[in-house]
């Protein structure tokens, strides 16, 4: 993701059930045509987190902005509703209530902005390195995944 222009998309949407599906396919189309493969994961899982939660606790249409530059990406989701979102303890047996919890372990920063008209809630998310991380000399280890991911293999070690 080197000598990479800017990039945005933008899409509004009336607030229905069936959009969050439409905000992670518009998500996951534009980052694989901007050459972002590497954040596709993260920022459909983000997405959807954040529609859900505009449907849910929001009023009004939905606006979905992408914005990608060099290695970061920038969701926001505006909804007109004047409830602001907090993340909550849900009970290890619920079946919502982890939206926000989810968007903080994959957002590096997220924030809320009011506004006249309801609120804007953004996030970003950056790009891992391209390149596998170093392993010392003495205990090579072999990496599986996509590029920069922290996963291990169980330690296919190399001689």
């Amino acid at each position: 993701m080197t000598d990479r222009r800017a990039w945005a998309a933008i899409a509004s949407f009336p607030p229905h059930p069936k959009n969050v599906r439409h905000a992670r396919r518009i998500t996951r189309t534009a980052l694989a045509a901007w050459g972002a493969p590497e954040l596709i994961d993260s920022a459909e899982m983000v997405v959807s987190e954040l529609v859900t939660n505009a449907l849910r606790y929001g009023s009004g249409p939905v606006d979905l902005t992408l914005a990608l530059t060099d290695r970061t990406l920038r969701i926001a989701v505006a909804d007109e509703g004047t409830s602001l979102p907090a993340p909550r303890d849900a009970a290890s047996d619920a079946q919502g209530g982890r939206g926000l919890q989810i968007v903080e372990l994959l957002a590096d920063s997220w924030e809320v902005v009011v506004r006249l008209t309801g609120k804007t809630v953004t996030c970003l998310l950056t790009a891992p390195e391209m390149q596998a991380p170093e392993i010392p000399a003495a205990n090579p280890v072999h990496l599986q995944g996509r590029p920069g991911s922290p996963r291990r293999s169980q330690g296919e070690l190399r001689e």
